[in-house]
């Protein structure tokens, strides 16, 4: 990843400058309030956030996910935005700055966020009806649909921000990324908050003991969902480089198939989900060629007999037939599969024409061509 403001640094340091504006003046105005907060329930938000906060799991391609808006919208249930604004800067400082050492501007934006998010939540969900303190079903489910709302439409565009200015790409596709493929997840972590929330004001202290079994088990859950999809890709890297690795007159050739399909892919304003999805398939588009009988063909000098080339016209069924029968790869087998169409209808396997044939096998084509 690009560091921090070396892609688009003006736009950056803008953004970064009016964001710590806002947070500032909006912290000021809320000052006052924070005193009416619980100072025991403000101890525990600052304790649970902080230890969410160190065990975030980095998310490939920039950023990194926790389990903070769960307590996020509990506290802001409980002690009011305000009082989860200040929890946000003194854990924040806490864990990214003094534990974790993090860049000084890295630190800054996200305690911006952090207490611009939570300000701007709370009065959402004081806008809406809600009060901080109490929670009764079903007259406060619109107060706290409207607050969970506000909370993940900023929190996410903050986010996304950030890492399209100084990750490449764009604040877009940082949020197709971030949170496009595991909005589920984020939209339980909310609710989960006001799970905590709820047994916090019926129960007392004694429903955050009951809460943490489900709450950590969510937060690995999601720690594993984004350890899967980071195995998955090394491991398709991994089988490319052996698939390279039995023809040495293709040394890295997959490699840069996959480099030139994403650029091509990414020029073209494609989804981040067909990105990855391209990738995956041009690093394994040659799986169908490493059986034994395309090996001596492919090492064959002179023409080719029909049989030969009836032969090697099997290899794109043939790989996708494998990595289809991995369930997170089989939008990628297709790709694989028609890789050899053409628009003019003289490829192979099923000499499809024009749109017929799938845009991600038309772009790994021309890649693979080129």
């Amino acid at each position: 990843m690009t560091p921090a403001g070396a892609l688009q640094p003006r736009r950056f340091a803008l953004y970064l400058s009016t964001l710590i504006l806002l947070a500032g003046v909006a912290l000021w105005r809320a000052a006052p309030t924070a005193l009416d907060a619980n100072p025991w329930l403000m101890a525990a938000a600052f304790v649970l956030l902080s230890l969410t906060e160190l065990g975030a799991v980095s998310v490939p391609g920039g950023g990194y996910v926790s389990a903070g808006a769960a307590i996020d919208l509990a506290a802001l249930i409980l002690i009011g935005p305000a009082g989860t604004a200040w929890v946000n800067l003194a854990a924040t400082l806490l864990v990214q700055a003094l534990l974790q050492r993090r860049a000084p501007l890295k630190v800054a934006n996200n305690v911006a966020a952090f207490v611009l998010t939570a300000i701007a939540s709370g009065a959402a969900f004081a806008a809406a009806g809600g009060r901080v303190g109490a929670l009764d079903f079903p007259r406060d489910l619109w107060p706290i649909v409207a607050c969970a709302g506000a909370y993940f439409a900023l929190n996410s565009t903050l986010v996304s921000l950030a890492i399209g200015f100084t990750g490449g790409g764009g604040p877009w596709r940082a949020w197709q990324r971030l949170f496009g493929r595991s909005l589920l997840y984020h939209l339980a972590f909310l609710a989960l908050g006001v799970l905590l929330a709820l047994v916090t004001l019926h129960a007392g202290p004694w429903g955050l003991a009951l809460f943490a079994l489900p709450f950590f088990a969510a937060r690995h859950a999601m720690h594993l969902y984004v350890g899967i999809r980071r195995d998955l890709k090394d491991f398709v890297r991994a089988l490319a480089g052996v698939l390279d690795e039995v023809d040495p007159y293709t040394r890295q050739h997959s490699l840069r198939v996959a480099d030139y399909a994403v650029r091509l892919a990414r020029g073209m304003n494609c989804s981040e989900r067909l990105l990855e999805d391209l990738e995956y398939a041009a690093l394994v588009h040659d799986l169908g060629k490493i059986g034994p009988q395309h090996q001596r063909i492919l090492q064959k000098a002179g023409t080719l007999s029909h049989e030969d080339q009836h032969t090697l016209r099997g290899h794109p069924a043939t790989g996708a037939g494998i990595i289809g029968r991995v369930a997170a790869l089989e939008r990628a087998a297709e790709i694989v599969r028609f890789h050899h169409e053409r628009p003019d209808g003289r490829g192979y396997p099923l000499g499809l024409r024009s749109n017929e044939v799938p845009l991600g096998a038309r772009i790994l084509n021309v890649a693979d061509a080129f």
